[in-house]
């Protein structure tokens, strides 16, 4: 895809490096968007072919600010927009929904949901214009079921979910629109979880990890890699046929 230009945001985080690296190496330039300033270093540290640019911009997308800044990113590198990767999540602050701060349920709700909403608005005209183009989205399997104790994380993935097919609806044939589930990620994000709760419980990280691990029918967490390589495909020709698809990837969490 040299020539054409894609967006990654939460492209310092586990996923979205893993995605950044992915595009960057099929030959796509990019623009990469985190709050974290290490995104900056990391469009830097990208190897990229001739024609090829790859820049970070530092910039909280649950704004309108945030959004300018990377609408200025893109129109800088002057390429056709054909991507939209809306990769940035976060998680919430276990509890049970009767203590739930709700301070704590709008800042889920802005990173999880308001960000995407704001984001392709910005740039479903840019994607328009460039045809041949598509959206994806990191949802979750939490987003498939409310789980106790995570009433807003599994709130704002289902959400999005709904998000991601109404804008497949409104947008086909023009541009694809599509989401990613995953189940647990070997990322910061997960670890810090898993450390959370296994502090809550009296247990070690160790112990913590073996009981969810265990939840997995392939007994495993997946790599970051194997998340990008969904989302690549998603975006690139062989995904052609599918829009309004969220596509699970967790491991046969909840299906066994």
């Amino acid at each position: 895809m040299n020539g054409s230009l894609g967006i990654i945001t939460g492209a310092a985080g586990g996923i979205g490096r893993a995605t950044a690296e992915r595009f960057a190496a099929e030959g796509w330039s990019l623009v990469l968007v985190d709050m974290d300033e290490g995104v900056s270093a990391l469009a830097r540290g990208l190897v990229t072919a001739d024609g090829q640019s790859i820049v970070g911009v530092v910039a909280d997308i649950t704004s309108a600010k945030g959004i300018a800044g990377v609408d200025a990113g893109v129109r800088a590198l002057g390429r056709p927009l054909r991507f939209l990767g809306l990769v940035a999540g976060t998680l919430q602050k276990v509890g049970p929904i009767e203590s739930l701060d709700v301070a704590e349920w709008d800042r889920v709700m802005n990173i999880n949901l308001r960000s995407n909403v704001l984001m392709m608005k910005q740039f479903i005209p840019a994607l328009r214009e460039a045809g041949d183009a598509s959206i994806v989205s990191v949802t979750s399997w939490y987003g498939r079921s409310g789980h106790g104790l995570f009433s807003a994380y599994c709130a704002s993935k289902a959400a999005l979910i709904s998000l991601t097919q109404s804008a497949a609806a409104e947008l086909a044939p023009a541009i694809r629109v599509n989401s990613v589930a995953p189940g647990n990620v070997a990322t910061r994000m997960h670890f810090a979880a898993l450390e959370e709760e296994a502090e809550k419980r009296g247990m070690t990280m160790e112990e913590m990890k073996a009981i969810e691990w265990s939840k997995i029918p392939l007994g495993r967490a997946a790599d970051p890699k194997e998340m990008a390589s969904a989302i690549y495909f998603l975006a690139s020709g062989d995904g052609a046929y599918l829009t309004g698809a969220t596509l699970d990837v967790n491991g046969g969490c909840g299906f066994f």
